[in-house]
């Protein structure tokens, strides 16, 4: 009984202040977990720091071998500078031959002009002088055409006579003779015309013929001076491609310890040269995380691995641009830096680091609703962008970090 009234009399203030305070933060809770605002993180552990213009491989162009090279990780080099110099003895040697072989080509090509052109003021004067001999023929043609005339005329008045026995039939006989003699003399001189003009026209033909020879000829080694130039240039494109150069102005990032004396394949890298300009950050997201929820304009952080965050804090940035194809199987994600927020940091090309995104708010209960379905309807799909919880409890199956 004395108990049972110690019992009745105990009231202790401390037990009804806790049950108090246990009611008033879980309405807390409940009132935050119901009407609250949570902001969801998508994060890429592939995030690194990039200059705006992409860096530029310096590669061998063919297979060769190195006679000397000054390349130098952290050289300065401008567009243009010799970076590794190939053997290009062979090439050499060829173009010198090429060279010479052009070289002569020209002479060829005036002896042939020279020698057509006396061909063809020996043809002009050639002609001419068969026009003065066929006209000497036509002469001697005419002459005979006199003579065979007079001769017939002859022949006919002493037949006349003859048969008045004024003269002798012998006489008569040997008129008719030497008129067939003069006949057969003009007949000759004739024929002798008919074989200087085809003569004449068959050494003109002849000559006409050796000049498009020679013509010819000088189109052929014309030909062979072009292509002689063709070879000569691509000669020269072969050797300046044995020079390899830095084809933008900046520095050396990356080298391939080869010394001279090695031997190269076309296509090699050698070296990369990265360009000087502003820094932007890249961020490689899985699809799923990308499309349709990160947009150009919304607010990221990035830590970087080689800087403590707790130490010199992340680098602010936003959204620059999304790219919209898939390379294996990631979407590259392009973000402007806040020159403030990287203060204590030295921005630098190729800088590894974690960036995350804010993509939406929403509140704990839906989200809590959502991770349900999704571990309901299967199981997670894995993807670079790792699921974490900053500030709440870590929903089981969620790809997004909670704040």
């Amino acid at each position: 009984s004395r108990t049972t009234r110690a019992l009745a009399h105990d009231h202790s203030r401390l037990s009804l202040l806790v049950w108090v305070v246990a009611i008033v933060l879980l309405g807390g809770w409940l009132t935050w977990f119901c009407f609250g605002q949570v902001t969801l993180f998508e994060v890429s552990r592939q995030a690194r720091i990039e200059v705006q213009q992409a860096a530029h491989p310096v590669s061998a162009l063919m297979p060769s071998r190195i006679l000397a090279t000054s390349l130098a990780i952290g050289q300065e080099v401008r567009a243009g500078d010799v970076l590794v110099e190939l053997d290009a003895s062979t090439e050499r040697l060829r173009l010198s031959e090429e060279k010479m072989r052009l070289a002569g080509i020209p002479a060829r090509i005036g002896s042939l002009r020279k020698e057509i052109a006396l061909r063809e003021q020996a043809e002009s004067k050639e002609q001419r002088a068969a026009v003065a001999a066929r006209l000497a023929a036509r002469y001697k043609v005419d002459e005979a055409e006199a003579t065979v005339a007079f001769a017939k005329d002859q022949e006919r008045r002493l037949r006349d006579e003859s048969q008045s026995g004024s003269v002798p039939k012998v006489e008569a006989q040997r008129a008719a003779t030497e008129a067939q003699k003069t006949a057969a003399v003009r007949d000759g001189l004739n024929a002798e015309l008919r074989r200087m003009e085809s003569d004449a026209q068959t050494r003109t033909s002849q000559n006409q013929a050796q000049v498009e020879t020679l013509n010819r000829s000088v189109v052929e080694l014309e030909a062979e001076m072009a292509t002689a130039r063709t070879t000569i240039a691509r000669l020269e494109a072969d050797i300046d491609k044995h020079l390899i150069r830095a084809p933008i102005d900046g520095r050396v990032g990356d080298v391939v310890p080869l010394r001279a004396g090695a031997v190269v394949a076309a296509g090699q890298k050698l070296a990369s040269v990265v360009p000087r300009g502003a820094f932007i950050i890249v961020g490689d997201f899985s699809p799923s995380s990308v499309l349709g929820r990160i947009r150009p304009g919304q607010l990221s952080r990035l830590r970087l691995d080689g800087y403590p965050w707790a130490q010199y804090g992340t680098i602010e940035a936003r959204v620059a641009r999304v790219g919209s194809d898939i390379r294996d199987n990631l979407v590259r994600v392009e973000f402007d830096p806040e020159p403030a927020s990287a203060a204590r940091i030295v921005l630098q090309h190729g800088l590894p680091g974690s960036i995350e995104v804010s993509v939406d708010q929403t509140v704990p209960a839906l989200l809590v609703l959502r991770t349900a379905g999704q571990w309901f309807s299967g199981p997670a799909r894995a993807a670079p962008a790792t699921p974490t919880v900053s500030g709440a409890s870590a929903a089981s199956g969620t790809n997004e970090r909670v704040r």
